[in-house]
């Protein structure tokens, strides 16, 4: 079975070379990887080209800067395989994680998006701790979750996608800038289509301070409730709200209601610089950060904790049992190519 692998850059070149080997060492080996290079003005065209002389299955799409979505939305029109695989810049597939994943989607044969769990990374390729631990991981817990209109959180570069359906779906909506994946997740499953995460880690997912999701949080988080909002209006029979409209809806709410959302979303934001400060070895500014954002959110804060570190900690240190976690501040990862 083909899939094709696109990997969207802009100014990438930092890591870019690390992801493109991953998807090469990959044990299947029957893909395409399309990188679609958004207006780079870094050297990231330079390793592109590099690697499309060595290697037949390499394609390279230009577009102009018109940002992620639009990329994505190009990668998705041009390619071949069946199956579309997301591979953001400065993350890395681990060897087997195409094949799993084909092998899964084999066993669930109505699932139109699978996901994996994965392992964050500092700048160096160190694993520093599990990510994307929440499921859904059976199609009974998908569907608790769609019937409430909550949406399932993949992280973006671990999504294997069915590219018919993702493409009569209507692909990303490049309106919703920083969650336009949500926003076709959420569309996915208000036509039914099943969505499923395999339990085990097979992408290592870079935490560092230039990221989109680091640099751009605000402006992301202010997007997800956008999406949340369309998404609550389809479901009513409603018309979607406009920007403007939805940011006149949120300027009209109770003041408590719009402190507590601030509040919330200041707890995230220092939770994922907590993460940050961790990956970087900086341990006063983390727990200066973490103790911050368990005060202000620890709803969101405190059960992370226990699924990432608490609960991995005591299943290590129980005889008879097994964790996907790996112990942190392990070396570098044997199978992040180039460290």
């Amino acid at each position: 079975m083909k899939v094709s692998v696109v990997i969207p850059v802009h100014n990438g070149e930092r890591y870019l070379a690390q992801a493109v080997e991953s998807v090469l060492a990959q044990t299947h080996r029957d893909l395409e990887l399309l990188i679609v290079d958004d207006g780079s003005t870094d050297g990231s065209r330079a390793v592109m080209e590099r690697y499309a002389r060595d290697d037949a299955r390499i394609r390279i799409l230009c577009q102009e800067n018109r940002g992620v979505s639009a990329a994505g939305n190009l990668g998705l029109a041009k390619a071949r395989g069946e199956w579309v695989a997301r591979l953001d810049a400065d993350d890395v597939f681990l060897p087997e994680k195409l094949e799993r994943q084909l092998a899964f989607v084999r066993r669930h044969p109505d699932v139109r998006i699978a996901g994996t769990l994965g392992y964050f990374i500092n700048h160096a390729g160190r694993i520093i701790g599990l990510v994307s631990t929440d499921g859904p991981f059976t199609r009974a817990e998908f569907e608790r979750i769609a019937g409430r209109g909550d949406p399932v959180f993949f992280v973006h570069s671990t999504t294997l996608m069915h590219r018919e359906t993702v493409l009569a779906a209507g692909g990303y909506r490049e309106q919703f800038v920083q969650a336009e994946d949500v926003d076709l997740w959420l569309r996915m499953a208000e036509k039914g289509h099943l969505l499923l995460k395999m339990p085990e880690p097979l992408l290592l997912y870079r935490l560092h301070g230039e990221s989109l999701t680091m640099k751009r949080n605000a402006e992301q988080k202010r997007c997800h409730r956008w999406v949340m909002a369309c998404a609550e209006a389809r479901g009513k029979g409603r018309e979607e709200p406009s920007l403007e409209d939805f940011l006149q809806t949120e300027r009209r709410r109770p003041w408590p209601a719009r402190v507590l959302a601030l509040r919330r979303e200041a707890g995230e934001r220092c939770y994922q610089k907590a993460a940050l400060h961790y990956a970087g070895g900086n341990y006063p500014a983390l727990t200066a950060c973490l103790c911050l954002a368990a005060c202000l959110n620890p709803s969101h804060v405190i059960p992370r904790l226990y699924e990432r570190k608490i609960a991995p900690a005591l299943e290590r240190s129980l005889p008879g049992t097994s964790s996907l976690s790996v112990p942190v501040e392990k070396e570098a990862c044997r199978h992040a190519p180039g460290t």
